[in-house]
């Protein structure tokens, strides 16, 4: 009996014992739900607060959704415009366009039988055939002379924030059939949340650019301008919830914008989650900022393990005033475009 009664000492001890630890645990788990509760609930109170900045002069930190374009209901509000069959790279494609008139250098060399930028897009296509895990992030898409062929090779995410460009885009991807693979987005982007007007060259409809007036009074070069409907701005951050790789090439043609785009604040959680081993710059308008706010871009990139190149792949040397019209900024230095 006395050993009986033992047992029985042992086996209420160890379950005493149980239910201390099993309270312990609970009351450690639910003091640090309790706790990271409450920090997430004053992390998405932060998130949520629109910053009064004024337009281009710092960074705001708040999440915009961006405004996607569906190609196939897109309002055009009555515009008219031609579409045209194009061909490059053994691919045939509608691309949807302006007149030679009012946009000489894109619409008027492709109606002329010259792709605009051809041996650039050729060498996109190039690459994205060589890793079909990349896609297409085209930053300033104007009329999809880039995105439209890339678009059949792979996925393509296209902003473009001038609505009669835009416009002529939506109906390109639709009647090309590559809706499945194109989101729009008509924003511009910027390191910014604002709303703003445009401005636009009467003959260069490539030419579009933000303002912060309400009537353009020049264009980046002091030439004549129209001004455009206002467009919203949104951060490169804000596109990651649109995009279908982990991995992708970059083309960006902001008309000098650039240097707004790639801040640490506002574009350095894209790069933190997407792989971009190049990016394709247009470089000639860049250089006329001045030079702490350039060096803010360089910096963006080479704290990133970047170089930058030609487009011959030629690496570039100092000063940035001596490089060409258009750059490379490359991760991986051997990449050839």
């Amino acid at each position: 009996m006395a050993v009986v009664g033992d047992k029985r000492y042992y086996y209420v001890a160890a379950l005493i014992s149980t239910l201390i630890l099993v309270a312990l645990v609970y009351t450690y788990y639910t003091d640090r739900f309790t706790r990271i509760y409450a920090a997430s609930k004053m992390i998405i109170g932060r998130r949520v607060t629109v910053s009064s900045a004024k337009p281009f002069s710092g960074v705001t930190s708040s999440f915009q959704r961006p405004d996607v374009v569906q190609p196939a209901t897109f309002d055009f509000r009555n515009e008219t415009f031609n579409c045209t069959q194009m061909h490059l790279v053994n691919m045939t494609f509608p691309l949807c366009h302006y007149t030679t008139k009012n946009d000489v250098w894109v619409t008027g060399r492709l109606l002329r039988g010259t792709y605009f930028e051809g041996n650039e897009v050729s060498r996109f296509l190039r690459l994205f055939r060589f890793d079909p895990q990349l896609q297409l992030v085209d930053i300033g898409a104007n009329i999809g002379v880039y995105s439209l062929p890339a678009a059949r090779v792979t996925k393509v995410l296209a902003v473009e924030p001038n609505w009669h460009s835009m416009a002529r885009l939506a109906k390109a991807v639709n009647l090309g059939g590559v809706i499945s693979n194109v989101t729009l987005v008509q924003n511009a982007i910027s390191n910014v949340h604002a709303t703003l007007n445009m401005g636009v060259h009467p003959t260069n409809q490539g030419n579009a650019f933000l303002i912060n007036t309400i009537k353009c009074k020049a264009t980046p070069v002091n030439l004549t301008c129209d001004t455009l409907a206002p467009t919203r701005t949104i951060h490169l951050n804000d596109l990651l919830p649109l995009m279908r790789s982990k991995s992708a090439l970059m083309k960006v043609d902001v008309e000098g914008h650039e240097v707004n785009i790639f801040t640490d604040a506002t574009a350095g959680q894209f790069f933190d989650q997407v792989d971009v081993p190049l990016v394709f710059m247009e470089w000639i308008l860049c250089k006329r900022h001045s030079t702490d706010i350039v060096q803010r871009l360089l910096n963006f990139f080479y704290s990133r393990n970047y170089a930058v190149f030609g487009v011959d792949n030629s690496k570039l040397a100092s000063p940035y005033n001596n490089w060409p019209e258009n750059v490379l900024f490359k991760k991986m230095i051997h990449l050839r475009f």
